[in-house]
């Protein structure tokens, strides 16, 4: 008897757009060779695509082994070495299946009345991108430091499935069907597809410092956080830079040139 698998509700360009977004977040090196090779990782983000369905799809589905053969894989290539774009493309492939392992649909079952929402919900997630603050909850010291790989899946999965049944509550919450086009930004639906997205980046990230860092390269440390700070350190990407940055350096300096005379060293 076939059983079936869980499909995604994402659509490509929801999981480009969280592969790309989080590269900001990646070791500073790393992102430089993402950058150079971004044709790679494009490819390889195709190409995690048009996996085989039960790839992108949790039990009975082949995900969660799919997902850790990969992140084993561009440890391997990492270490051999292989040339740094094909090593941007395996993490192109990477993004995919992080996605996926963040998609609740992908990952949760047990709602008969899925089918019926699941195509809105994809076409939801991709309409409110542009107003989603995406953002990236800080590194994670099991994974990154310790290489605890199933801790970190199981967690995703958890977390996942946790989702999992406030996407169909929302959907039926007047007792019948609604159109996802009735949804505003307070909806349950929007909270659940921001802080899953962002907790994709946020992944995604840490695990490229793992990898990187497993291959002998550098993994700056965190950022200090305030006195008494309770909680993840959410960061922020810059979407344009400074404006100011974009001024000639001409005119008149705003303060005088200093006088003071430094002692010769």
């Amino acid at each position: 008897m076939a059983v079936a698998v869980p499909t995604m509700a994402w659509t490509p360009a929801v999981t480009r757009t969280v592969a790309w977004r989080a590269v900001q977040f990646f070791p500073p090196d790393l992102a430089a060779q993402v950058r150079k090779n971004h044709r790679a990782y494009d490819r390889g983000i195709r190409e995690g695509l048009a996996a085989p369905p039960a790839w992108r799809g949790g039990p009975p589905g082949a995900l969660i082994p799919a997902f850790e053969e990969q992140v084993r894989l561009c440890v391997l290539d990492l270490r051999k070495p292989v040339p740094l774009h094909r090593l941007v493309e395996e993490l192109g492939r990477l993004a995919v299946r992080v996605a996926d392992l963040n998609d609740p649909l992908a990952v949760g079952s047990g709602d008969p009345r899925e089918p019926f929402y699941r195509a809105g919900y994809e076409q939801y997630v991709e309409s409110i991108l542009p107003r989603v603050e995406m953002v990236y909850y800080g590194q994670d010291p099991g994974i990154i430091r310790r290489g605890q790989l199933d801790r970190f899946v199981a967690g995703i999965i958890t977390r996942s499935r946790s989702w999992y049944p406030l996407i169909g509550e929302e959907f039926y919450r007047t007792g019948h069907l609604r159109d996802w086009r009735t949804f505003d930004d307070r909806s349950v639906a929007f909270g659940v597809a921001g802080v899953c997205l962002s907790h994709t980046v946020t992944d995604l990230a840490n695990l490229a410092a793992y990898i990187w860092g497993a291959g002998g390269g550098l993994v700056p440390t965190p950022l200090p956080t305030p006195r008494g700070h309770v909680g993840p350190t959410i960061t922020v990407g810059l979407a344009g830079g400074f404006p100011e940055r974009r001024q000639l350096p001409s005119g008149s300096p705003a303060m005088p040139v200093s006088k003071i005379k430094l002692p010769p060293p």
